[in-house]
C-alpha cells in the first residue's frame, strides 16, 4: 500500500502569511483613505465647534494633502535606501500618534498644523505598504496581488462617508481620528511580524534632494492655491500664482532628470508601457475623486441630507468595491491588465453619464454601484501594469513616484471641481447644483480621456518584468529580465 501524498503545510503557511501581510498593508493604506474622505463630510462640524467658516479651514484638507504629497514623492527612494519596512513601521506609528493629536485638537491653529503633520505620516505609510508587498511578491502574481491590496484600501473611499457621517452626528468628528490608533497598532503588528526588510542595494548613500522637495512643494501648493482662488480672488492674483506653481513644477522636472536619485524617476516615461498605465491610471483617479467629492455635496448641500445619512448613501458603493479587488484577479487573468483598465475606464465613462444626467435617487444608486467597479480597478490595474515592468529592485522608486502622480492628479482635480462649483454657487453660495453638473460633466471627461490614453499609449502587448527570456535595460541603467503578456 502507498500513501496518499499531502499538501506542504509550509507552503499552506506560506501563503496564509503572504495574504495576512496584504490585508495588513491594504488596512495600513485604507486607513489613509478613510481619513481623507471621513474629513469631508465632518468640516462643516468642525468649523461650528470652532466657531469659524468652513472656508476658514480650507488648510485642513489642503495643507494634509501638501504634506502628504511631498513625502509621497520621498517615501520611495528612502525606503529603497534606508528600508521600505522599517520605514512603512515608522509610518504606522507616525499616522496613529499624529491622529490623536488632531482628535484633541484645542484650536483652528493646532488642527490646521496637526493635520500637516498627520500627512507626513500618511506619505510615508500609502506608497512603502504597496512597496513592501510588491517586493515580497513575484513580478507574475503581482497584478492579481495589487487588485487585493487595493480593493481592501480603496474599501476606505466607500466606507469613509459612513464612518465620518456616523461619528459626527451621533459622537463627535474628533472620533473621526481617534479611531485611528487602535487600527494602526493592528497594522503595525501584522507588518512587524509578516513582512522582511528589502532594500535597493544600489540606492545610493548621498544626500536627500532638499531642492527638490522644496521645488514640488512650491508647484504643489502654488498650482492648488491659485486654482482655488480663481473664484474669490483677483485674476491676476491667481493667474500669478498658478503660474509660479508650474514654473516650479517644469524646474523641478529639470532638476530631477539631472539627479542619480530622484524623487520622482521622470526617466520612467521613457517605458511606453509605464507611461500609458500612469497616464490612463491619474485621468481615472482623478474622475473617482471627483465623484465622490461632488457627490458629498450634492448630497449635503443639494439634498441637505444630515452628515450620517449622506454617509450611507456611500454604502452603494461598499459591494462594488469590495467585490471588485475579489473579482479583478480572475478577470485579469483571462483577459490581461490592458483590457481590464480600458474595461474599467469604459465604466467609469458609462457611470459618468448616469451621473449627469439624473439627480433622481434610483439612478444616483445605479450610479454609486456601478462606479464603484471602474473606479478600483482603474486604480489597482493601472498600478499593477506599471509597478509589473519595474525591476524589482526599483519598485519602491517606481511605486512612489507612480503614486505620487496618481495623488497629484486626483487632488488637482478635486481642487478644481472646487472652485467650479464656487463659481457658479453666486454670491453667497446657496446653489451648489450647477457646479455640482458641471463636476460629473468634468468626470465623464477624465474618465473617456483615460480610456482614449490606454487605448493609445498602452501597446497591446505590453513588457513586463517575469522569467528570464532576455534583458531590456529600464530607466538608470537598470537591466530586468521580461516577456510579453496581453
Amino acid at each position: 500500500m502507498t500513501q496518499r501524498q499531502t499538501d506542504d503545510p509550509s507552503g499552506i503557511r506560506s501563503s496564509m502569511s503572504g495574504l495576512a501581510l496584504i490585508i495588513a498593508a491594504g488596512m495600513a493604506q485604507m486607513l489613509v483613505v478613510i481619513d481623507y474622505t471621513a474629513t469631508a463630510i465632518a468640516l462643516p462640524r468642525m468649523a461650528s465647534d470652532f466657531n469659524v467658516s468652513a472656508d476658514s479651514l480650507q488648510w485642513v484638507i489642503t495643507g494634509y494633502i501638501l504634506s502628504f504629497s511631498v513625502v509621497l514623492a520621498i517615501a520611495g527612494p528612502l525606503g529603497d535606501r534606508f528600508g521600505r519596512k522599517r520605514l512603512l513601521l515608522l509610518g504606522i506609528v507616525l499616522f496613529g500618534a499624529v491622529s490623536v493629536w488632531v482628535g484633541l485638537a484645542n484650536s483652528v491653529i493646532e488642527l490646521v498644523v496637526s493635520r500637516i503633520a498627520l500627512g507626513i505620516g500618511a506619505g510615508l505609510l500609502f506608497p512603502l505598504s504597496t512597496a513592501v508587498v510588491g517586493a515580497a511578491t513575484p513580478q507574475s502574481q503581482l497584478p492579481k496581488t495589487m487588485s487585493i491590496l487595493t480593493g481592501v484600501a480603496t474599501l476606505g473611499m466607500a466606507i469613509g462617508p459612513v464612518v465620518g457621517g456616523i461619528f459626527t452626528e451621533l459622537i463627535d468628528w474628533r472620533w473621526v481620528f481617534l479611531i485611528n490608533p487602535p487600527i494602526s497598532a493592528v497594522a503595525f503588528i501584522l507588518v512587524f511580524i509578516l513582512s522582511k526588510e528589502s532594500k535597493n542595494p544600489d540606492a545610493k548613500t548621498g544626500r536627500v534632494d532638499f531642492i527638490g522637495i522644496v521645488l514640488l512643494t512650491t508647484g504643489i501648493g502654488g498650482l492648488s492655491i491659485g486654482v482655488a482662488g480663481l473664484a474669490d480672488q483677483a485674476l491676476a492674483t491667481s493667474l500669478s500664482i498658478i503660474a509660479g506653481g508650474v514654473l516650479s513644477l517644469a524646474v523641478f522636472a529639470w532638476h530631477e532628470l539631472r539627479q542619480e536619485t530622484p524623487l520622482v524617476d521622470l526617466r520612467l516615461l521613457g517605458n511606453r508601457t509605464f507611461a500609458g498605465y500612469l497616464t490612463g491610471g491619474s485621468l481615472s483617479n482623478s474622475c473617482w475623486c471627483i465623484l465622490i467629492f461632488a457627490t458629498t455635496l450634492y448630497l449635503q448641500e443639494v439634498r441637505k441630507e444630515d452628515p450620517m445619512t449622506a454617509g450611507f448613501q456611500f454604502l452603494y458603493l461598499s459591494v462594488p468595491v469590495a467585490a471588485a479587488g475579489f473579482l479583478g484577479p480572475v478577470l485579469q487573468r483571462r483577459i490581461g491588465t490592458r483590457l481590464m483598465l480600458l474595461f474599467a475606464t469604459a465604466i467609469q465613462t458609462a457611470a459618468c453619464v448616469i451621473f449627469w444626467m439624473s439627480d433622481v435617487s434610483p439612478w444616483l444608486a445605479i450610479g454609486l454601484l456601478v462606479v464603484g467597479f471602474g473606479c478600483s480597478w482603474g486604480w489597482s490595474m493601472s498600478q499593477a501594469g506599471g509597478i509589473a515592468t519595474i525591476p524589482e529592485n526599483n519598485v519602491g522608486l517606481a511605486s512612489g513616484s507612480m503614486l505620487t502622480v496618481l495623488i497629484m492628479s486626483g487632488n488637482i482635480a478635486v481642487v478644481v471641481s472646487a472652485t467650479m462649483i464656487k463659481a457658479l454657487g453666486g454670491t453667497d453660495m446657496t446653489n451648489y447644483a450647477p457646479g455640482v453638473t458641471a463636476s460629473y460633466l468634468l468626470a465623464l471627461a477624465l474618465a473617456a480621456a483615460a480610456f482614449f490614453a490606454t487605448l493609445i499609449i498602452v501597446p497591446p502587448r505590453s513588457i513586463v518584468v517575469s522569467e528570464p527570456v532576455g534583458t531590456v535595460v529600464k530607466p538608470g541603467g537598470d537591466r530586468a529580465t521580461h516577456s510579453t503578456t496581453e
